[in-house]
């Protein structure tokens, strides 16, 4: 585990045990519906800022129009945004935290977003490092054995 004394925001993410614990303790418990865009840096530590993002589409593979990247899904519009923050900021990787009250139990909804959201990393070269759940008690990460 890592030590907790040490500031968040240098604090190194060995694995992701490290930042699920970071997460909780930063995040502790749900209280809406929201998606927050996070971003490792390139020494492995939590980069500033946190983006949350409420209000996200609940289908993601619904079609946005957007002026610079024409017709793409939800989810795809999502990530290549996430992924132009990412590279702006000069971050290694990003993580995505799905929050929404309730139980630890991964959804319809929460498997049909990280689907998607892991299939448009892949395509648009984008690292993910990680998709959690944050819960009514807490945060779950979010396996490939959860997406079926």
């Amino acid at each position: 585990m890592t030590d907790q004394t040490i500031p968040v925001k240098d604090r190194p993410l060995r694995d992701d045990d490290d930042l699920s614990a970071l997460l909780e303790q930063l995040l502790q418990r749900a209280s809406r519906r929201q998606v927050w865009l996070m971003f490792v840096d390139q020494r492995g530590c939590l980069a500033e800022p946190l983006i949350p993002i409420e209000g996200y589409p609940d289908d993601p593979s619904a079609v946005a129009d957007a002026p610079d990247l024409g017709e793409v899904t939800e989810a795809s519009l999502l990530m290549q945004r996430a992924g132009m923050l990412r590279e702006a900021m000069e971050s290694a990787a990003v993580v995505l935290v799905w929050e929404r009250p309730g139980s630890r139990i991964i959804g319809v909804d929460d498997r049909e977003w990280a689907v998607a959201m892991r299939d448009a990393a892949a395509e648009h070269a984008i690292p993910l490092r990680a998709q959690f759940v944050l819960h009514s008690r807490g945060v779950r990460q979010i396996h490939d054995d959860d997406l079926g």
